[in-house]
């Protein structure tokens, strides 16, 4: 029987800024047996460009608190919120799913399978984390992780796409 796990584990630069943090904090989080242990691991391990878009948008956007989503779970890659404002019920949550060479698409695009869980971790995070209003809800984004690091670093920011 597979480990019960969570839906996404929040990620720091320091985490990310080196694979065994990462690992420890997989750990940690999900407390698996030993005969479990590489499940989780692999529910929440990077693959191909993830682990830098974590660490550069981690870099670039301080006012972000990020996820790594549950790769099981289909809620994206990544999730993200704005802790910007104060308040819980105006913070804005993204959902992210990284497609390496495809442009950026607002609203999921032809990444549907992927996100079709996006809502039930947004509220999960609100409600388990109070990262957000109780009515939370997101945007969903997806396409190649330099283009999705543009579009949130850029003069338009990602908040004009809500």
């Amino acid at each position: 029987m597979a480990p019960r796990l969570p839906l996404a584990i929040k990620l720091t630069r320091r985490t990310v800024a080196r694979r065994d943090l990462f690992c420890e904090l997989v750990q940690k989080i999900t407390k698996p047996s030993q005969a479990e242990a590489a499940f989780a691991f692999h529910a929440f391990a990077f693959k191909a460009d993830e682990h830098e878009f974590a660490r550069e948008l981690l870099s670039r956007r301080t006012e972000l608190w990020l996820f790594r989503a549950n790769q099981r779970a289909f809620c994206g890659d990544f999730l993200a919120v704005d802790m910007s404002n104060p308040r819980r019920a105006e913070r804005r949550a993204y959902v992210i799913e990284l497609k390496r060479g495809m442009p950026v698409r607002i609203g999921g695009g032809a990444v549907g399978l992927q996100l079709q869980n996006a809502g039930v971790a947004v509220r999960a995070l609100a409600r388990e984390r109070g990262l957000l209003g109780d009515e939370a809800t997101c945007v969903t984004v997806s396409g190649d992780g330099a283009e999705i690091i543009g579009m949130f670093t850029s003069a338009r920011s990602a908040a004009e796409y809500a």
